[in-house]
């Protein structure tokens, strides 16, 4: 992909082909729990963005356009025809829709999975939830440089922030967690696509309506939105404030509805995937099934 190398997984067969965006501190394995269920019925691909997991580090500014058009070229390179119904979580709900942006005629329809919305960071509770993170990540970023995390993990001592996403798999992917967390430059590509978020936000912001696309809103609404949220946050505004941006969301097609995950934090892929495969099935099935004669 433009002189460096992306990692691509693919599972099964039929179409439409599901097209996994992992959220912003993910890659392919965080779709662990998800992907070989859907591969019964269909063909499954997720993969690498630049700088996570197996895939070789990209160019900056990691925005999401760079992503999107980074992901076409490797699903044409990889020989991974479309349609395509796009899934995309938190940070790959952006991706999702700039994708089909620049490839409508490519896509199928999009599943979003507690996906950011454009106008979050113009939100007080969103600015609070995102401030420690511009502190702490490059201090672990730094950390990791010098090989402490590699320490932390080799110990068992795991930090909270991922024991909980740890605690999501089976025991069996967990050194495969582990794997891409210690590696240095996820840490830097987190630092990269952080700093870009705003822009990526008014980049989708500038993509407009869906018009009729097929379109899922899976929303997060279970006791804790997020493990470890920091203490100058109302949770019960935080959370009229998420609902209220989710709910928007669906107003981009006159082709949606909303689905509640009602024990899920925003690692809705760990605490319910077998929402997310239900509703990515659901939809399969109303684009597949015979249109009644005229």
């Amino acid at each position: 992909v433009g002189g460096y190398k992306l990692h691509l997984y693919c599972t099964g067969e039929g179409s439409p082909t599901v097209v996994l965006e992992a959220m912003g501190t993910g890659w392919s394995v965080y779709w662990a729990k998800v992907q070989p269920e859907l591969s019964k019925t269909t063909r499954v691909c997720s993969y690498d963005r630049a700088g996570f997991g197996w895939s070789e580090s990209g160019p900056l500014p990691r925005t999401g356009t760079q992503i999107a058009e980074e992901l076409h070229q490797l699903l044409t390179h990889g020989g991974i025809s479309g349609p395509y119904v796009l899934v995309g979580h938190s940070l790959g709900g952006f991706v999702a829709r700039l994708y089909r942006q620049a490839h409508p005629e490519e896509v199928a329809g999009i599943v979003l999975v507690d996906a950011g919305h454009e106008r979050q960071f113009e939100q007080d509770q969103f600015k609070k939830f995102a401030a420690p993170g511009t502190i702490v990540f490059p201090i672990i970023r730094a950390l990791t440089a010098v090989g402490l995390t590699r320490l932390l993990f080799s110990l068992d001592v795991t930090p909270s922030f991922f024991a909980t996403q740890e605690s999501g798999v089976s025991t069996n992917m967990r050194p495969l967690l582990h794997v891409g967390w210690i590696q240095s430059r996820y840490f830097k590509t987190m630092a990269d696509e952080g700093a870009a978020l705003e822009e990526t936000g008014a980049q989708t912001a500038r993509a407009g309506s869906l018009g009729d696309l097929p379109l899922t809103v899976l929303t997060a609404t279970g006791p804790t939105w997020w493990p470890g949220t920091p203490p100058t946050i109302d949770p019960a505004a935080f959370r009229t404030m998420w609902l209220g941006l989710q709910a928007d969301l669906t107003t981009l097609s006159a082709n949606s509805r909303q689905v509640f995950a009602d024990r899920s934090s925003h690692f809705m892929n760990f605490d319910q995937s077998k929402l997310i495969v239900e509703a990515i099935r659901q939809m399969i099935a109303a684009l597949t099934q015979p249109q009644p004669r005229g």
